[in-house]
This record gives C-alpha cells, structure tokens and sequence, in this order.
C-alpha cells in the first residue's frame, strides 16, 4: 500500500480536525457572548463538516477494500474511521450549544453563567491535547485523560446541582436552565469523544485499545 494515501487521508483529518474545533470554539464564544449571529453561522458550516466526513470515510473504505494494505496500514486505517466518527459528532455537538444559544434568545437571560465557561474551557485544553498527540502521533501525554476527563464530570456535575439550586428560588427560568442544561451535556459529550480519539490515536500508535477513561 501507497504511504501517500495514509498520508493524504491524514492531511484531509488534519483539516477535519481543524474546522471542527473552530466550531467549538465560536460556539462556546457565541454562548458566553450570547452571539446568536455566530451561533447561525456554526450551524450553516454544521454542512461542510459533513462532507468533509463522508469524503474522508468514503476514500478511507476504498483504501481498505482495494489496496490490500498491511497489517499496520490496516490499523491506522481502521483508527481513522473511528477518529472521524468522533469528529463528526463533536462537530454535531457544536450545533447542538449553537441552538441552544437561538433559544436562549427567547428567554429572560436572567440565571448566571455559573460554571460553564470554565468547563469549556477544560474541554479546549482536554482537546487541543489530543489534536497534538494525534497530529504529532505522540501518545505520551494521553494517560492524564482520565484525570482530565474526571474534572469535566466534576464539573457537570457542579454545574446542574447549581442550576437546580437557582431554579429552587427563580422557578420562572426554567425554559434558560434547559437550554444551559443542553449545554453543559454537549460540553461533557464532547469530552467523552475527544477521549476516544485518544484511545484510537494509541491503537494507531501500539496496536491495543487501551481505556483511557476508567
């Protein structure tokens, strides 16, 4: 099998990659912003993603089929599929706070942010760790996953016991708390996508699937 073609589907991921955490990212600055301009953007590009994908996956699937690769071709193959899956659906959660952002519009905007910038925040930095052990395909610093993983748990967890204890005294809020509610589980979603791509990075890397959250 042709190394170009393991290299070219990783440059096509590489801009994956790179589109996907853009849209994170403006999605979380439009919900701390209250953006909904920016919001409606994200979900148009939401489009782009999805080609993307389905390219990437198309190609991938016939690079198996038809160049018989070997059996660490095969791996890294297999690990790309996995990957892009996870990128897709962190794109997918990227709309799902950009929505949430349109609704919030309709509502009050009376409860505070509490947590939840500080969450995202701790999913760029569990990201952006990941994108550089993938891109680099040095998987020495995927071990601290876990820990990083816990605090976004942690922080979730925070996050809904302190709208739960706001909406005890403000009860009249609760269409904001169900839109920040949405926000805060697409938050601890994504994180539980960034730590596969991470599993499937060290699989690429040593050949076994190690958990990386436990």
């Amino acid at each position: 099998m042709q190394d170009t073609i393991i290299e070219e589907l990783k440059t096509e991921i590489t801009e994956l990659v790179n589109m996907v955490r853009d849209n994170f990212l403006l999605a979380t600055k439009a919900f701390e912003e209250k953006d909904t301009t920016v919001a409606g953007e994200i979900i148009a590009r939401d489009d782009k993603v999805n080609m993307l994908t389905e390219g990437i996956s198309k190609r991938n699937l016939s690079a198996i089929a038809l160049q018989a690769p070997v059996a660490t071709d095969l791996r890294t193959l297999g690990a790309y599929l996995k990957i892009v899956t996870d990128l897709e659906r962190i794109g997918d959660l990227a709309v799902s706070i950009a929505k949430a952002v349109i609704r919030l519009e309709k509502t009050k905007q009376a409860l505070p942010l509490f947590d939840i910038i500080h969450m995202s925040n701790e999913v760029n930095k569990m990201m952006n760790l990941v994108i550089h052990s993938f891109l680099s395909e040095d998987i020495s610093e995927l071990r601290s996953l876990n820990e990083k993983d816990d605090v976004i748990d942690s922080l979730h967890r925070q996050n809904v016991e302190k709208i739960e204890e706001a909406l005890e005294v403000q009860p009249h809020n609760f269409r904001e708390a169900i839109q920040y509610i949405k926000v805060l589980h697409a938050l601890e979603r994504i994180g539980d996508h960034i730590t596969n791509i991470g599993e499937w990075t060290v699989y690429m890397k040593v050949g076994n699937i190690v958990e990386l959250n436990h």
